[in-house]
């Protein structure tokens, strides 16, 4: 998990609007796999990722971002690979707080690391499309989290889930 730090002024000192210094630290990214393959006796199809992923503390009005790498072996056939917030804890896509409370902005996600990124939201929908067959290739996932004024100080955490679902 991140934590929050404080903004420190140094001297001299200057008059600053006091929600300057609140920091929020945006999220922990829990990432979950799902893996559809055909019921066939051998398993064509296999995915690796991290367990989780960190997003550095940031202020409001600003976004932070963050990457993973997800491996993905398939043998027999094309495939997507897909993404969706965990419908259970995270069903509006949004990072929530040890209290339950969402962040205002949505967590998003792009394959590129300037974007476009984004909005995850509760239905998988492809990151990858029509990927050819392949043993351990890489896709990379840039997660991006942007804070508001409106959000609470803290750690947040959003559970992701991935799936693979073959062609």
């Amino acid at each position: 998990m991140v934590r929050a730090t404080s903004a420190r002024v140094k001297e001299p000192m200057r008059v600053m609007h006091p929600r300057i210094l609140k920091t929020v630290a945006a999220c922990s990214v829990t990432l979950l796999v799902t893996l559809l393959a055909p019921p066939h006796a051998e398993a064509a199809v296999t995915i690796t990722v991290p367990a989780t992923a960190t997003i550095g503390s940031t202020l409001p009005t600003f976004c932070s971002t963050t990457s993973t790498t997800i491996t993905v072996t398939s043998s027999k056939k094309n495939y997507d690979l897909r993404i969706r917030s965990n419908t259970t804890n995270n069903p509006n896509g949004k990072a929530k707080n040890g209290s339950g409370t969402e962040m205002l902005n949505s967590f998003q996600y792009a394959t590129a690391a300037g974007g476009p990124f984004t909005n995850v939201t509760a239905s998988y929908v492809n990151v990858f499309s029509n990927q050819p067959t392949g043993s351990n290739v890489n896709h990379i996932v840039y997660y991006r989290q942007c804070v508001d004024w409106g959000d609470d100080a803290g750690n947040f955490t959003i559970g992701v889930d991935y799936l693979v679902a073959e062609l």
